[in-house]
């Protein structure tokens, strides 16, 4: 993991940037991309990468909340699931707010770990039948919401089927802290994941707001695409890690093909 200052107009993440960007010489406040102007691009891209690196399995931006106990009385009477509220700073593992659930961890009451998956909310009832006490899955119910403008109100996530007694820790991605001075830093795992950033908002700038080339857009753009070897979105894609161990399924030696044993 490295880091790079923000900077200024010849220094930092913005000074590479207007050299790459042909933008040298426009930073003062009546030139056409001021720094202050920049600023919100730079980082929207970098919360973007931040987004597409953990959707690839990266997990350096992910955090462990603390331990919880698990709900162990359903959302209403008759109702199959419970409800974990989440979103706002008094949540566990939520300072400041998360943005995304990237794993849910249950401890049953012998004190096993387990990872529960996440279903859609069509999948729910799937798990009714289920035997009272072991959750086996979990799902978003509605997200975090704005009240009166400014406070966040928590969202909630179904658990199913109720539990009897456990624990849980959620694996979040937070909310970020921006750079906004020009000593603040942006953090990468790699020079490509640092690239990326680099040529997203290029082409935010140099393709939307400037109209350059297309010469040159299609370059910034090739650098972007994933299917382009070599690229800093290939490198990023493909250094991505995978899971260990084989990957296969070994059959018994008396298999049978369709019904196994069962089908003779």
């Amino acid at each position: 993991m490295f880091t790079q200052a923000l900077g200024t107009t010849t220094t930092g993440f913005e000074g590479e940037f207007r050299f790459e960007a042909d933008l040298q010489g426009l930073g003062t406040s009546v030139g056409r991309h001021p720094s202050a102007n920049l600023l919100p691009v730079f980082n929207s891209s970098y919360r973007r990468l931040v987004e597409l690196v953990t959707g690839y399995g990266y997990t350096q931006f992910c955090t462990r909340g603390v331990t919880t106990a698990l709900p162990t009385t359903a959302v209403e009477t008759g109702e199959t699931y419970a409800v974990i509220n989440v979103g706002t700073a008094g949540d566990p593992g939520t300072v400041p707010p998360v943005r995304q659930i990237k794993m849910l961890d249950v401890r049953d009451t012998s004190g096993r770990w387990r990872t529960l998956p996440e279903v859609t909310l069509l999948q729910l009832r799937d798990f009714a039948s289920t035997s009272r006490g072991t959750p086996q899955a979990w799902c978003w119910l509605t997200a975090p919401s704005i009240s009166s403008g400014t406070t966040l109100v928590a969202g909630q996530i179904a658990i199913t089927p109720t539990p009897i007694g456990g624990s849980y820790a959620l694996w979040e991605m937070n909310e970020l802290t921006l750079p906004s001075a020009t000593t603040d830093v942006y953090l990468y795992h790699t020079e490509d994941w640092r690239m990326w950033h680099m040529y997203d908002a290029m082409a935010r700038i140099c393709g939307a707001r400037d109209k350059d080339s297309a010469r040159r857009l299609d370059f910034i753009l090739s650098r972007l695409d994933p299917d382009v070897e070599g690229s800093p979105a290939w490198n990023v894609r493909n250094q991505a890690p995978t899971a260990a161990g084989s990957k296969t399924m070994t059959r018994a030696s008396n298999y049978r093909g369709v019904g196994g044993l069962w089908g003779r």
